[in-house]
């Protein structure tokens, strides 16, 4: 999915200057996507969300608090520990790449843990190979995460509790979480691939 996504957005910009994520960029050097002359800026993970939707709702009813600006996403995670009836929606054009629209985040008061769900649009039988990549990187002898198909909408309805990711920090802000999920989506649509 990253290889043809990357290499049609590479190429309807030939010729012209490209700005690429360093995951992507890493990626396409590796599969050879781009031609030696190509003119190649890489987007700076403070960047990744500049351009993006970043929204704040109410669980319960989902009626939406506040549209937010960029200077949001400094603040710390444990902004929706303290705000338990929140969640935020994110949706910027880089998780195109990766077949995701947007990706909500919350703390679940309930199991105690950070929270991402997201729609990951992948064929069904990409399936095994999905779990495969989250068993590898997910302890899932504490708490297990959800990934179910909906044929209806062609896609997987993944539901990751974040604490038990490897590398995850409790202590990062919410740009951090989400520039952690896009390095992690990313190496998981990746290994999909393969």
């Amino acid at each position: 999915m990253i290889k043809k996504k990357l290499t049609q957005k590479i190429t309807e910009i030939a010729g012209e200057h490209i700005s690429l994520t360093k995951e992507e960029h890493d990626y396409a050097l590796t599969n050879e996507l781009l031609s030696e002359t190509a003119s190649i800026s890489i987007i700076e993970s403070d960047k990744l969300f500049e351009n993006a939707i970043i929204e704040r709702f109410v669980k319960e009813t989902e009626e939406l608090i506040s549209k937010e600006s960029n200077a949001f996403l400094k603040t710390p995670i444990t902004h929706f520990k303290e705000k338990m009836n929140e969640f935020m929606y994110l949706e910027t054009p880089h998780f195109e790449t990766l077949s995701v629209d947007a990706i909500a985040f919350e703390y679940d008061e309930v199991f105690e843990v950070y929270t991402a769900m997201f729609g990951l649009s992948l064929q069904k039988k990409y399936g095994d190979a999905v779990k495969a990549y989250l068993n590898e990187h997910f302890d899932g002898k504490a708490m297990n995460y959800s990934v179910m198909f909906s044929a209806g909408d062609g896609l997987w309805e993944v539901n990751l509790p974040l604490n038990y990711i490897d590398d995850f920090d409790t202590n990062y802000t919410i740009e951090e979480t989400y520039q952690f999920l896009y390095r992690f989506l990313f190496s998981l649509v990746a290994s999909t691939e393969n």
